[in-house]
């Protein structure tokens, strides 16, 4: 547009001034057009006069890889509105604490709490507050963990009643969660740092005690939201073993987690990111548990919205189903659609838990021949418990009621 009303210009000046008035006047309203709206969509898709994401609570966020006995690295991660320099105290509980101090004023804070013994109770304390308590993930093969997805926290339709109400589930040391994964869209505006402080002040019931990780999804990663994203859930500072902040592979003993970029469909799985992929999976024993974890789905039934297949997506099974039951894969969990699925194909059992506190997508029109178990129009997580080569997965509402419970062996 400024080039056309630059040669415009020039044209009339230097050889036709007395070009048509109307079209001068709408040639000008057009350059102005086209200075004002890129330059008011930067200013807020960039938040640029935002003060930044502010004060936000402690979080235990689960690193690439493992320790030296087994289990993943935590990092302790929150945000200062101002720049501060921080104290951490922390250890196994009724224990000596090991004092760290942050060097240097920042924002952005991230202690790595390395080498932890499995399945133990440690305690951390903040600047001399009061102690909290966690239990480190386990190593023998018997494992809980809970998934959820599509939250859009800042969306105007979306139920902070349900998503609290499935985080104090989670949180309650009674259910025994020993780790969070939270598979994206957490936000409604990944480019708005008020929406992130606000997931992470309600995140915080379950992801201050439980180990949590945060994997992207396209709300999350939207204009700017991409480098927020990474600034946030997994913020530089924090240990890298085998991927990159986008995806990586978490070991809890036997039990290994392969946390995927899939943002909206295939287009975010690199060349890069598939050989890492494959490579992961030829290196992990035959016998141990395989589980992806990704935003976008594959198998899944839903409905065409704005001429968009939201049902079985050709892209990513095509790409990624083939790597799943070469190797044995034993679950796929995933978000994107709102709804609650349970499906299988070639062995592998196929999760779609997008019901977080996101508005419900429309009943399906369409029902996929993998499908198990389908639920529309309530919102719910995964409930998953591994005890040796026997898993029991559940479906649960906010309440922590039962919606669906199958079991699945080990290939």
């Amino acid at each position: 547009m400024l080039g056309f009303s630059g040669l415009y210009f020039w044209k009339r000046s230097r050889q036709n001034p007395r070009l048509p008035a109307p079209l001068t006047v709408f040639v000008s309203l057009l350059t102005l057009f086209s200075i004002a709206v890129p330059s008011a969509a930067f200013v807020y898709t960039g938040d640029v006069f935002a003060a930044g994401i502010g004060d936000t609570p402690p979080q235990l966020l689960i690193a690439d890889g493992s320790g030296a006995h087994g289990i993943p690295d935590l990092a302790l991660c929150f945000n200062t509105a101002s720049p501060a320099k921080n104290t951490l105290e922390w250890g196994l509980a009724g224990s000596d604490l090991t004092r760290v101090q942050e060097s240097e004023s920042a924002k952005k804070h991230v202690f790595m709490l390395r080498d932890l013994v499995p399945d133990s109770r440690y305690e951390y304390r903040v600047n001399g507050g009061a102690p909290v308590y966690f239990t480190s993930p386990p190593a023998g093969g018997k494992i809980r963990f809970a998934v959820g997805s599509d939250a859009h926290f800042g969306a105007s339709d979306a139920s902070r009643q349900a998503s609290d109400g499935m985080l104090r589930q989670i949180a309650d040391p009674a259910n025994g969660y020993g780790m969070f994964f939270f598979l994206g869209d957490l936000v409604e505006y990944g480019f708005a740092h008020s929406q992130w402080q606000e997931a992470f002040d309600s995140m915080s019931t379950a992801s201050a005690t439980v180990p949590t990780r945060y994997l992207p999804g396209n709300h999350d990663t939207l204009f700017a939201g991409f480098q927020n994203f990474q600034d946030f859930c997994y913020p530089p500072g924090m240990d890298l073993q085998s991927g990159s902040p986008l995806w990586y592979r978490i070991d809890a003993g036997n039990v290994h987690f392969l946390c995927l970029d899939l943002e909206w469909s295939a287009e975010s799985f690199t060349a890069a990111q598939e050989t890492w992929l494959r490579a992961q999976l030829e290196s992990i024993p035959s016998n141990d548990w395989k589980i992806v974890m990704c935003h976008g789905f594959f198998y899944a039934s839903g409905s065409v919205v704005e001429g968009w297949q939201w049902y079985d997506n050709q892209e990513t099974i095509s790409r990624l189903g083939p790597l799943f039951e070469e190797f044995n894969v034993d679950m796929v969990f995933s978000g994107h659609d709102h709804q609650l699925e349970l499906l299988q194909h070639g062995g592998v059992t196929y999760t779609v838990c997008g019901a977080f506190g996101g508005v419900p997508d429309e009943p399906r029109t369409y029902t996929s021949p993998a499908n198990v178990w389908y639920e529309n129009g309530s919102y719910g997580f995964a409930d998953v418990s591994i005890d040796g080569s026997a898993c029991t997965l559940t479906i649960r509402d906010p309440n922590g009621a039962s919606l669906k419970t199958i079991s699945i062996a080990k290939h």
